[in-house]
């Protein structure tokens, strides 16, 4: 018998993948459209399934797994340590989504970023983004990277693709950031168009979804 639980997660990963094509439009490291056909507020893909578990160097050059923060939401996403639109935009998406936390919650969150720039991938690459765009401001930042076949392996596992723009040689990757629960489980998948000028108006930013998520999954503790 199939196990419908994997079906979904394996079609859930199909749309991760094919999100990608997006980018080639706008041209750069940039999130895909949030957009939904019968007008309802987006608020990402369900999943389900043990998030698929890694460890990495982070900025502070320290030994960081997944697994170590069983008990914590997790807020997980990828980035190119040297971009310079979206990932910085996400960042304050992270930034504002901490303010946005009581004290009794933020201590049970923490944020992770992996790197997708194997050209830019030493401590010191990952540390000046993490102060370039600010994510000192979270405690709970994590912002790892590793020797090639670390991290490619996980945005295998995590259904990352990434590549190099044939004429721009911009750095182009799945978008989105995934939401892992206190028990290690993938719970959501979320990702929304950079703020600007033609977007959606019922199109909620991306702090405000996490911590509707972020606050739903820390009820059920």
């Amino acid at each position: 018998m199939v196990d419908d639980r994997q079906t979904r997660r394996t079609i859930a990963r199909m749309w991760l993948i094919s999100s990608l094509l997006l980018t080639f439009i706008a041209g750069g490291c940039s999130n895909g459209p949030a957009t939904l056909g019968n007008g309802q507020a987006y608020q990402g893909t369900e999943l389900d399934g043990i998030a698929p578990n890694f460890r990495l160097i982070d900025q502070n050059g320290a030994l960081v797994s997944l697994s170590d923060f069983r008990g914590r939401v997790v807020v997980l996403t990828f980035m190119d340590s040297v971009c310079k639109d979206t990932c910085p935009i996400t960042a304050a998406q992270f930034r504002e989504t901490y303010r946005q936390l009581d004290l009794d919650e933020v201590g049970q969150v923490v944020f992770l970023g992996v790197n997708v720039n194997l050209e830019a991938n030493s401590v010191v690459d990952v540390s000046n983004a993490t102060d370039e765009w600010r994510l000192t401001e979270i405690p709970g930042w994590h912002f790892l990277t590793g020797d090639q076949a670390e991290p490619e392996s996980i945005w295998k596992a995590y259904a990352i693709a990434v590549m190099t723009h044939p004429d721009t040689e911009v750095i182009l990757h799945t978008p989105g950031v995934y939401l892992i629960d206190p028990s290690g489980q993938e719970r959501w998948y979320i990702s929304v168009p950079s703020a600007g000028e033609g977007n959606p108006q019922w199109i909620s930013p991306l702090s405000e979804i996490l911590v509707i998520h972020i606050r739903e999954i820390l009820k059920e503790k």
